[in-house]
């Protein structure tokens, strides 16, 4: 006799069909889209982060340019600085030199009128002294 065929292998293949069509729909689609959608994101993190890495560097780079022009500008100002002092202490040092030199001349000049004055008076004071001293010790006047 003529058996019945035994359909149990097409139920599996239906089944295995229907399980493929599911699982694929409802868990690899969206599983899929998921890790296509973390990878996207990590790509656009690195790249974020490379973008930001390099304008990191080229602000360290730019405020590092600045430093140094500023370094050297204060250098520039502060031999300009000591520049202008060193000539103002020169002036000054000039100034006060001449200032000495004319006080000096003008002492040595007192002293010298003042030697003379006392070389023309001091014989007379000589003599007056001796003839104080004379009376003093004699005990009387003198005749002029």
């Amino acid at each position: 006799m003529i058996g019945l065929p035994n359909v149990t292998s097409l139920y599996v293949i239906v089944a295995f069909v229907a399980s493929c069509w599911i699982l694929n729909r409802f868990l690899f689609a969206p599983l899929t889209a998921i890790l296509d959608a973390r990878e996207r994101d990590e790509r656009e993190a690195e790249d974020a982060y490379t973008a930001s890495l390099a304008a990191l560097q080229s602000a360290v780079a730019a405020g590092e340019a600045r430093l140094s022009d500023a370094r050297r500008e204060a250098l520039r100002s502060r031999e300009a600085l000591r520049t202008q002092g060193l000539t103002e202490l020169e002036r000054r040092l000039g100034d006060a030199s001449v200032r000495a030199a004319d006080a000096l001349a003008r002492g040595t000049g007192e002293i010298e009128q003042q030697a003379r004055d006392v070389g023309r008076t001091l014989p007379d004071r000589a003599r007056g002294l001796a003839r104080d001293l004379a009376e003093k010790i004699l005990g009387r006047k003198l005749a002029a």
